[in-house]
């Protein structure tokens, strides 16, 4: 595992309480076996509002709460830091996705934070690990996105949509300064003018100008979403885990202004002395599909 990551998880781990140090992910866990060639399927009903599938290396984690607008609340986000906790050895990309087609997500639960039962550092804590996680992620965007449910997506690695959604962040509607490291990880990913419409003028976005404005990569009809995005984590699983995991690692550091070029040196030598690439370039001679193994 990057070093990086195992200090991003030691000061986490330093900064939060109990309860938030047993659920964090335990990222030197993941993308060291193979995917085995028997399928694998886990299901698990974390909460009543929060379901987690673990099958052939592809965790899917559903808000199903609509009639809350899955807003989060404290039983929820513990649920989610629980299912990232809980991420199976072989697990290799994780979406994160809404049962209802009304609703994707609302974002921190306004009623829980005005009566103080939680902030908005906790909901930071949680996107914070979805964006920290060595795997790649993937949003499924059923239904329409409102607050956090926004960042939330945005931590995510990449977004398919559904056709005829929104989204919309609307704090500076209701007097609400968006939390500091969200306004950061909205602006770093969407650039500062978009950010400024986003949150200073708390616009309402179509789905046709979220995708012109790369706020999601895919729309797709209703129909068809849920099997695209699960096509696309399918392909991912295709590729060689420790070249994902390095260059996803390394395109991260430079999100953040905060590229190690000696630490992204030793990730790319690491992959071209892997027995992976040697795997990569036979099996294209062969013309036959690779079999990775992560080393």
């Amino acid at each position: 595992m990057p070093s990086l990551l195992r200090d991003r998880i030691s000061v986490a781990e330093a900064e939060s309480d109990d309860r938030r140090s047993a659920a964090l992910c335990d990222v030197s866990r993941l993308c060291h076996t193979p995917l085995p060639t028997e399928t694998r399927y886990r299901a698990q009903a974390v909460t009543d509002t929060i379901s987690f599938i673990q099958e052939q290396g592809v965790a899917t984690l559903s808000f199903d709460n609509p009639a809350r607008r899955n807003a989060l609340g404290a039983a929820e986000l513990d649920a989610i830091e629980a299912a990232l906790a809980s991420l199976a050895d072989e697990t290799r990309v994780l979406i994160i996705t809404s049962s209802d087609d009304r609703i994707f997500c609302a974002g921190a639960d306004l009623n829980q934070i005005l009566d103080g039962s939680i902030s908005g550092d906790r909901f930071q804590t949680v996107t914070n690990q979805i964006a920290a996680l060595p795997i790649p992620t993937i949003a499924v965007l059923t239904g329409n996105v409102f607050g956090g449910g926004a960042e939330l997506a945005l931590s995510c690695d990449f977004r398919f949509a559904r056709e005829g959604i929104s989204m919309r962040i609307p704090a500076a509607a209701i007097g609400l300064c968006y939390p500091v490291e969200g306004i950061e990880r909205i602006t770093r990913r969407l650039g500062p003018q978009l950010a400024r419409r986003v949150l200073v003028a708390a616009e309402t976005f179509s789905v046709e100008q979220m995708l012109s404005l790369r706020l999601v990569d895919a729309v797709h009809a209703d129909s068809a979403l849920r099997q695209e995005a699960r096509a696309y984590a399918e392909s991912l699983l295709a590729l060689a885990p420790m070249a994902v995991t390095h260059m996803l690692e390394i395109i991260r550091q430079l999100e953040q202004g905060a590229l190690d070029r000696r630490q992204a040196g030793e990730l790319a030598r690491a992959c071209s002395d892997s027995e992976d690439v040697q795997e990569g370039i036979t099996a294209q001679r062969e013309k036959r599909l690779p079999v990775f193994r992560d080393r």
